[in-house]
């Protein structure tokens, strides 16, 4: 592929409605794309991108035969790609499974399961990529694994298309990201800003007893900040997490960061809030990407931006 290539994606009507448009995607070797639309869409897109030349495509339910071990099977897939190339001691800790390799794979978790699938994306010649949600109902072991296999295909020059309905799967895991939807496929800011807007001075401003406004089924809900999990914002709509429920908010994100920081919310992102009392842990995908695992029913993950980092360690005291 041409270090610059264009791939016009081919409308989908049904029963005469525009579901989505006919749509062009710049692709780059090295590159990872992330598109975030919904199920159907993504369903769709991926019948598509099966039909075309030089492209793999990775669903995630397909099967695995389950009555053969780790090792067997890598053999198989070994055969199957001719990647002659090579060697079982290396495909092992890409998708860390060495200690497993003599386990069969109906025994292996969800998580260990779903890497070894990934390992066709790696083995596979084809020059693009396309993966349907691989981080879906993944452990966060697994997720940073999924991260270092993704990089494995950069260094290959091969360019990654990610199809997935989690923003923030795309946001660690993606060079740059893409919102699809009726209108068309939109680019999403979301690259790291070193000079961005200043906020106004949040130096000694007195804690203030504000509840937070939005608005479900044409009722305005007002809540308490420590209720508040995180927020997100996604193309210019907020929403705030209460509990595993999302609720939009009309406040920007830096109103609501006004507002909050006196009550423990930190600016993890430009597109993120979160709730300081919610952290559990500070995750390193990478050198250069990180997230905060929250202690909440639905176990969220929230981005955190490398620059960010050093204000969130002083204010954290480690």
């Amino acid at each position: 592929m041409d270090q610059n290539e264009n791939m016009i994606i081919e409308p989908y009507i049904e029963g005469g409605n525009v579901i989505y448009p006919s749509f062009h995607l710049s692709l780059q070797t090295g590159i990872i794309i992330g598109i975030y639309t919904d199920v159907s869409k993504i369903n769709t897109l991926m019948k598509w991108f099966m039909k075309q030349g030089n492209t793999y495509t990775h669903l995630r339910e397909s099967a695995l035969y389950e009555r053969l071990t780790v090792r067997e099977y890598i053999q198989f897939c070994l055969k199957l790609f001719n990647a002659t190339s090579e060697k079982m001691e290396d495909l092992l800790p890409l998708i860390a499974l060495t200690e497993q390799k003599n386990i069969k794979i109906s025994k292996l978790s969800n998580g260990e399961k779903q890497r070894l699938k990934l390992i066709h994306t790696y083995l596979s010649s084809a020059q693009i990529q396309v993966l349907e949600e691989p981080f879906q109902n993944l452990d966060e072991f697994s997720k940073q694994k999924v991260i270092q296999l993704l990089g494995a295909l950069q260094r290959q020059d091969k360019t990654v298309i990610l199809l997935s309905n989690n923003f923030e799967d795309l946001i660690i895991s993606s060079t740059a990201i893409h919102r699809l939807d009726t209108m068309g496929l939109h680019a999403l800011d979301v690259k790291e800003d070193e000079t961005e807007p200043a906020s106004p001075s949040l130096e000694n401003v007195p804690i203030r007893l504000d509840k937070i406004p939005t608005k479900k089924n044409d009722k305005i809900i007002l809540f308490n900040p420590p209720e508040i999990d995180y927020i997100e914002s996604v193309d210019g709509v907020v929403s705030v997490y209460v509990a595993g429920e999302t609720y939009p908010c009309t406040l920007s994100l830096n109103e609501l960061e006004q507002k909050l920081t006196p009550f423990g919310f930190f600016r993890s992102h430009r597109s993120y809030i979160v709730n300081l009392q919610k952290v559990r842990e500070i995750i390193t995908w990478t050198r250069n990407s990180y997230s905060l695992a929250l202690n909440s029913n639905e176990r969220a993950v929230v981005p955190l931006s490398k620059n960010k980092l050093a204000d969130l360690k002083e204010i954290l005291g480690i």
